[in-house]
């Protein structure tokens, strides 16, 4: 299942060492993050939020502005591959 999943869905991303720190950070935050609501369509993801990503920094060390710019990143490539996803879904649906 998960190697099929895997085939579906493209190579797993590896971030370099540098910044492993900050993607650990983004999946751990994820759950954080609020769904804006699609009306007649899918809900799409909203950024992490400033307050987790803060509280995230000073929990662990890190600096909250590096976060921060580097979680926004994440999130803007997270946004656009879920808009992707939802627009192949419909592509989907309309051929079917």
């Amino acid at each position: 299942m998960v190697a099929s999943r895997l085939e579906d869905e493209g190579e797993a991303v590896e971030p370099l060492p540098w910044c492993r720190w900050a993607w650990r950070a983004w999946h751990a935050l994820s759950d954080d993050r609020q769904w804006r609501s699609g009306g007649m369509g899918p809900a799409t993801p909203c950024g992490i939020p400033w307050s987790v990503a803060r509280t995230y920094a000073a929990d662990h060390g890190h600096d909250l502005h590096l976060l921060l710019r580097l979680l926004r990143a994440m999130d803007g490539v997270y946004a656009e591959w879920w808009a992707e996803k939802v627009k192949e879904g419909q592509r989907k649906t309309e051929t079917e």
